[in-house]
């Protein structure tokens, strides 16, 4: 073989290893992660849900339960209980965070 054809040959292969090199899929890598969500549900007044405070419509989100419902027990809460309920309200407003 002439020198030609040897310099010929090793272009021939290392260009078939740069194409099979090229070819090949990357490897696999997983999709990002979603940030971790806390393990606690966390007690907040409701900014959308709010006739007054949003402190009953964050209790009922918080209970998953409806709000009217939290809210006729506020009401009843604060007629039997006349000033301890509407204290106990005024606390939560100031306290509970608004999310």
């Amino acid at each position: 073989m002439t020198e030609q054809q040897d310099t010929q040959q090793t272009t021939r292969q290392a260009t078939q290893q740069t194409t099979q090199q090229t070819t090949q899929p990357p490897p696999y890598q997983p999709p990002p992660m979603a940030p971790p969500r806390p393990s606690y549900r966390r007690l907040t007044r409701t900014s959308w849900d709010a006739p007054v405070s949003g402190v009953c419509g964050g209790i009922a989100r918080y209970l998953n339960v409806d709000p009217t419902l939290i809210r006729v027990l506020a009401v009843v809460a604060a007629v039997v209980t006349f000033p301890a309920a509407l204290i106990a309200y005024a606390v939560m407003w100031a306290v509970i965070p608004q999310e």
